[in-house]
C-alpha cells in the first residue's frame, strides 16, 4: 500500500543499534556528531528572545499574511543581508521557505519530471537521497577531488553531464558538507558556463558560507553573482543565525531577466500549495540577521578552537586530519587496518573509547574517514578528541 519512492531500509544499523544500548546502560558517550547549535550551549540571551516576543514577533502575531513568496519586509531583510556581503540582490528575487530542504524540494518540482537527474557532488550531504526520491528524481554524483586541498573534478563533471540528456540541473555545495571547501572563483565560473550550455540550472546551497575556518583566497566567499544560466542560491537561519527551530530559509533567483520571470511565475504557484513560513519569524528577521552577527563570530571561534584541538591530539599519529577551509565538520582521514573499514571505525571508537563519530561512508567519502563535528563545548570535544587518538594509536598498532 505504500509507495515505491519510500521503500528505504529502516532499519537501525550498527552504530545507531550501539548508540542506543551505550545510551540506554546510561554509559558516557563523547558526541562528536552533534550539530544542533541550541544542543550545545549556542543559545541566544534570554533577552534576546524577549525583545522579539515584545516587538516584532508579537506584532506579527495578530493577522495571517499569506504571501507566495513571504512578506516583503522579511524578503528585502534577506536582500539587505546579501548586499551587506557585497553581491546585488533584488528582493523581488527572493523566497522564503521552512529550510533549505524545502528550497530543494520545491526546486526539484520546478525543474524536473519524474526520471530526470541532477548533477551532485561526491562526498557530499545524504539528505538529498531522500529528497531525490520523493520528488522521483535520479541523483547523477559528480566527484570532488583532493590532492591536499578539495577541488571540483571539472573533467568528470563535464563527462557526467554529456553522459546524462536528462539532466535538469548542477548542485554545489559552497562550502561543501562536509569537505567544508569552498568553490573556487574558476569552478563556479565554469560550471555556471556548463549549465548554460546546457540549458540546466545552478543551485548552490551556501548554509556554511559565513563560517569560514581559514582565509581562502580565490575562493568563492559569497556564490550571488551574474552567471549565464538560471540559478538559486540558497541559505536560512538554521545555519546562519543557529536558530533551526525558528523554520525560516530562503532562496535567490538570478541569470538571465526572462529564466528568472518564467521561473518566478511557476515557483509562485509551488510557494503558494504550502504557505509554509510562520508570519511572527517574517517579521522578525530583520532584528534577527541583525543580532546573529555575534553568534556567528562565537561559532567560528569555538568551530576554529576546536579544528585547532584535533589536529593538536592527532598531530605525529597514523591519521590526520583534512584541510577545510569552512563549516562545522572536520574529516579525518583513519590509518589503514587489516579488516577495518570506516564503518567498523566508527563502531569500534563507540564502544571501546565512547566517543562518537559518523563514518565517511555515510557521505560517500572513499577511502577509511571518519567525520566530526566541530560544534560542540570545547572540554567535551578535546576529550573526545584526545580519545580519539587514543582509540587510533592502540587500532593502528595493530597494521
Amino acid at each position: 500500500m505504500f509507495s515505491r519512492r519510500t521503500q528505504w531500509e529502516l532499519e537501525p544499523n550498527a552504530l545507531s543499534r550501539a548508540l542506543a544500548e551505550r545510551r540506554a546502560a546510561r554509559e558516557a558517550v563523547v558526541d562528536l556528531t552533534i550539530t544542533n547549535p541550541t544542543a550545545v550551549g549556542l543559545r541566544y540571551p534570554a533577552s534576546f528572545y524577549a525583545s522579539l516576543h515584545a516587538g516584532p514577533l508579537a506584532a506579527g502575531l495578530a493577522a495571517y499574511e499569506p504571501e507566495p513568496f513571504g512578506l516583503a519586509s522579511a524578503r528585502e531583510a534577506v536582500a539587505g543581508y546579501y548586499r551587506a556581503r557585497g553581491c546585488a540582490c533584488d528582493a523581488g528575487d527572493v523566497w522564503l521557505c521552512a529550510s533549505t530542504s524545502e528550497a530543494f524540494a520545491q526546486l526539484l518540482a520546478l525543474l524536473c519530471d519524474p526520471g530526470d537527474a541532477v548533477l551532485v557532488p561526491r562526498p557530499g550531504y545524504p539528505l538529498l537521497e531522500y529528497l531525490a526520491a520523493l520528488a522521483d528524481v535520479r541523483l547523477v554524483p559528480y566527484p570532488l577531488g583532493y590532492d591536499g586541498a578539495w577541488f571540483v573534478d571539472l573533467g568528470a563533471l563535464r563527462d557526467a553531464l554529456r553522459a546524462e540528456p536528462r539532466a535538469r540541473a548542477i548542485i554545489c555545495t559552497a562550502p561543501g558538507n562536509p569537505t567544508g571547501a569552498y568553490l573556487a572563483e574558476r569552478e563556479l565560473d565554469e560550471i555556471g558556463r556548463l549549465c548554460a550550455e546546457a540549458g540546466l540550472a545552478l543551485i548552490v546551497d551556501e548554509v556554511f558560507a559565513e563560517f569560514p575556518l581559514r582565509d581562502t583566497p580565490g575562493r568563492v566567499s559569497c556564490a550571488l553573482r551574474e552567471q549565464p544560466c538560471l540559478q538559486f542560491v540558497l541559505s536560512g537561519l538554521s545555519k546562519l543565525a543557529a536558530l533551526p527551530q525558528f523554520k525560516l530559509a530562503w532562496g535567490v533567483m538570478g541569470g538571465p531577466r526572462a529564466r528568472v520571470d518564467a521561473a518566478r511565475e511557476r515557483l509562485a504557484v509551488i510557494a503558494d500549495t504550502s504557505l509554509s513560513v510562520a508570519t511572527p519569524v517574517q517579521h522578525a528577521l530583520p532584528q534577527i540577521l541583525h543580532e546573529s552577527v555575534a553568534m556567528r563570530q562565537r561559532i567560528r571561534e569555538r568551530t576554529e578552537a576546536n579544528l585547532h584541538a584535533l589536529r593538536a591530539a592527532l598531530a605525529g599519529g597514523a591519521a590526520s586530519v583534512l584541510e577545510v577551509e569552512a563549516g562545522w565538520s572536520a574529516i579525518v582521514r583513519l590509518p589503514r587496518v587489516a579488516g577495518l573499514d570506516d564503518e567498523s571505525w566508527a563502531l569500534g571508537l563507540l564502544e571501546r573509547a565512547g566517543v562518537l563519530v559518523h563514518p565517511g561512508a555515510y557521505y560517500d567519502l572513499d577511502g577509511c574517514h571518519a567525520v566530526v563535528s566541530l560544534l560542540g563545548p570545547g572540554d567535551d570535544f578535546a576529550r573526545g578528541a584526545s580519545a580519539l587518538a587514543r582509540e587510533i594509536a592502540s587500532r593502528a598498532g595493530m597494521a
